[in-house]
């Protein structure tokens, strides 16, 4: 079964392809295709990469393309080694790259066009009525559409990086949780607002995370939390209080309960066995 994610993801793809005709997918960092509407690439595309030089082709050309946009951080349009135009765009989660949307397969309205493509596949098709077919068969748009189309593909790109819908593996959102606790400690974290940041599931989440880390969530939020407050009693004068709300804890009592069952020990007592090596990291 399908979970809400990729639901999500197949949506967005379908509704970008019913709109501007062209077959829209996404890769991963190591560029292999995880999600395309349609499944099936188009008549020309499977002619062309049924021959092993047009295979190897076509597969040197997107990874020059993956590359060209993994350097520039922004949407690449071009016309592949047979004519077709296609596009990419990056896709990140909290900054970091971790897949591509693509979209292509089309060539504008111009006559001439129709003809590059039959000449460029010359040279590794030798039947002619199949190719004439397949091209017949090639999306069609106007050369300004797709340019507006580039547009909406860079949009529908931020939309899924600016709301995390990009599906990670497990392993991925593991990590990608284990950061996010590090990095937000000091704020009010909820399984539920941690599922809302990576657009998961709460098992999807608690699942992965016990999975890789051998602990839940809110334990190993605790422990970056009691490490965090070991280090600010040792070296720093601020009160009990403010070592609490720094470390996203707001209710000085509670804290405490949690420090002394986390720890063994109150934090004014840690704090008075451990201020000789106050500027020593443990």
């Amino acid at each position: 079964m399908k979970n809400d994610e990729q639901l999500e993801l197949e949506s967005i793809l379908q509704e970008f392809h019913n709109v501007s005709g062209f077959r829209v997918s996404i890769h991963d960092t190591k560029f292999n295709e995880i999600m395309a509407y349609p499944k099936d690439i188009s008549p020309y595309c499977r002619l062309i990469q049924g021959t092993s030089v047009g295979r190897c082709r076509c597969i040197e050309n997107d990874l020059c393309a993956f590359e060209h946009v993994r350097k520039d951080q922004a949407v690449y349009l071009y016309q592949c080694c047979f004519g077709l135009y296609e596009a990419v765009a990056p896709l990140y989660v909290f900054g970091n790259l971790v897949g591509y949307m693509m979209m292509g397969q089309s060539i504008d309205n111009r006559e001439s066009s129709k003809d590059a493509l039959i000449q460029n596949a010359l040279s590794v098709i030798s039947d002619h009525k199949s190719l004439h077919e397949a091209v017949d068969k090639v999306c069609i748009s106007d050369k300004n559409m797709i340019l507006s189309f580039i547009k909406i593909l860079d949009i529908c790109a931020q939309y899924i990086t600016m709301s995390n819908r990009f599906f990670l593996d497990k392993s991925d959102i593991a990590d990608k949780i284990k950061k996010y606790l590090e990095d937000n400690y000091n704020q009010q974290i909820t399984i539920e607002k941690i599922c809302l940041v990576f657009f998961c599931s709460r098992t999807t989440a608690t699942t992965a995370f016990c999975k890789k880390y051998r602990m839940g969530i809110n334990a190993c939020l605790t422990d970056i939390r009691m490490k965090a407050a070991k280090k600010l009693l040792r070296s720093t004068s601020n009160t009990i209080k403010e070592i609490a709300e720094s470390c996203g804890i707001p209710d000085q009592n509670y804290f405490c309960k949690v420090f002394l069952k986390h720890c063994g020990m109150t934090p004014s007592a840690y704090r008075k066995g451990n201020t000789k090596g106050a500027n020593t990291v443990k």
